[in-house]
């Protein structure tokens, strides 16, 4: 029955993180209004749920699941920093109270998810509930196309109900190809399946590509090349032999040209919907130079520098709490957590690039290898598009990063069990 009970909860926070239906709260402060979307009802009442059935149980022991002691310290010396700026500086209570909890949320998330899967494993089901989320999203960009719906944005069609902004849809789309490409590469294309089957697991893990490269999103799209060049490195440094070099070579090459025929298509259907699709084209052409960039995030940069620069001490140290964006990861972690919290943020971030590279490397299960090879891709890709984004705080990307990231260390965790129990019986016989 529990098992069961875990098994809706974790299709419904698939479904409302990539359904995204919301309900507006009205602006709990100037220039930021304020939504509640279904996730956050379901990932609520899952908690209360898990919490009231430990309770119930009595003589449940709770192990530590990895990234523990990173997560508790980044959430306690950010509530510090906030604490600590409301008394001298005047924080707006609001913004502090909005920015931390939706972080706040993000760890939860993954323990949840953690949790609800080391308890019951229905990771491999839940991947197709993600190839079909995915699905439903690309459905909704060709209807876009197909029936001249008015962009959302001015970049290019987003994810389904999604706001106006490239990267929340970009980011969306790209999390899910890392993950899909990896699973495909290290576990499905190394199961006993037909050919055919084969190449439908290809085409949806790929396809994401698509949604990404329709968002307009330069950050979105570096990260897509970033993260396919990544991944084929990471799958030919498994054996270091001409053939799979090959196989490597072909794989990047297959998804760049991907990536040039849709720009082409697109490109050539001017009129297929009511805004300009050379938009896009333009805009992810020329974006690795300097011009494509408004001037405004360079500025923005360089003030924000200088302000850090003025920083009493104090400041320097723990940060202004809560700053908002800053159109870059390493800026806005100076900016609000300062020195110590810029270190907090490396020790995290190298605790799942360490995590998940050792697992990536391992050969006894494919699936957790294709889970962690995904969360390492991921996490390296995040960093990279973290110099022009606040890419660790961007809503939609980020449910789905920490999700994957408590599938990859569920299964982890549970292999690592299975290893323990293995020496104790072992050492008793």
């Amino acid at each position: 029955m529990i098992k069961k009970i875990i098994h809706i909860f974790l299709f419904l926070l698939i479904a409302s993180i990539c359904l995204s239906p919301r309900f507006p709260l009205g602006s709990l402060f100037v220039g930021r209004d304020i939504d509640v979307r279904a996730e956050d009802f379901v990932l609520l009442f899952g908690l209360l749920l898990g919490i009231f059935y430990f309770l119930l149980a009595g003589k449940v022991k709770i192990k530590k699941p990895p990234l523990f002691w990173p997560i508790v310290a980044w959430s306690i010396f950010g509530l510090f920093s906030i604490l600590i700026n409301l008394m001298t500086n005047g924080l707006d209570v609001a913004l502090a109270f909005f920015y931390f909890t939706k972080e706040i949320e993000f760890f939860l998330l993954y323990l949840f998810v953690f949790y609800c899967l080391v308890y019951s494993d229905v990771s491999k089901k839940l991947i197709k509930y993600w190839f079909f989320a995915a699905l439903i999203n690309l459905a909704w960009l060709f209807y876009v196309y197909a029936f001249k719906v008015e962009w959302s944005s001015s970049y290019g069609p987003n994810t389904f109900i999604e706001p106006k902004g490239p990267f929340p849809s970009g980011g969306f789309f790209l999390m899910l190809f890392i993950f899909f490409l990896n699973l495909f590469v290290f576990y499905y294309a190394n199961k006993k399946i037909s050919i055919s089957q084969k190449i439908m697991l290809f085409i949806l893990s790929v396809a994401p590509a698509i949604g990404v490269i329709s968002s307009g999103s330069r950050t979105s799209v570096a990260g897509l090349f970033f993260a396919t060049i990544i991944t084929g490195l990471l799958y030919a440094s498994k054996k270091v032999d001409f053939s799979r070099f090959l196989k490597s070579a072909g794989l990047m090459i297959i998804i760049i040209f991907l990536f040039f025929q849709i720009m082409n298509v697109i490109s050539v259907v001017e009129d297929i919907t009511y805004g300009d699709p050379t938009n896009i084209v333009k805009r992810i052409s020329f974006g690795m130079s300097a011009k494509a960039f408004p001037d405004s995030r360079f500025e923005a940069a360089k003030e924000r520098l200088h302000r850090i620069s003025q920083f009493p001490p104090l400041n320097f140290l723990v940060g202004l709490g809560i700053d908002g964006e800053a159109h870059s990861q390493y800026l806005r972690v100076l900016t609000e957590r300062g020195v110590l919290g810029l270190i907090i943020f490396g020790w995290l971030v190298f605790s799942v690039i360490k995590i998940s590279y050792v697992n990536a490397k391992e050969k006894n299960d494919d699936f957790k290898k294709g889970l962690s090879a995904g969360l390492l891709v991921a996490t390296l890709s995040m960093l990279v598009m973290g110099i022009p984004n606040d890419t660790f705080m961007v809503v939609k990307p980020d449910e789905v990063y920490w999700f994957f990231a408590a599938m990859a260390m569920a299964a982890i965790a549970k292999q690592s069990n299975q290893k323990e129990t293995k020496i104790i019986h072992e050492a008793s016989s």
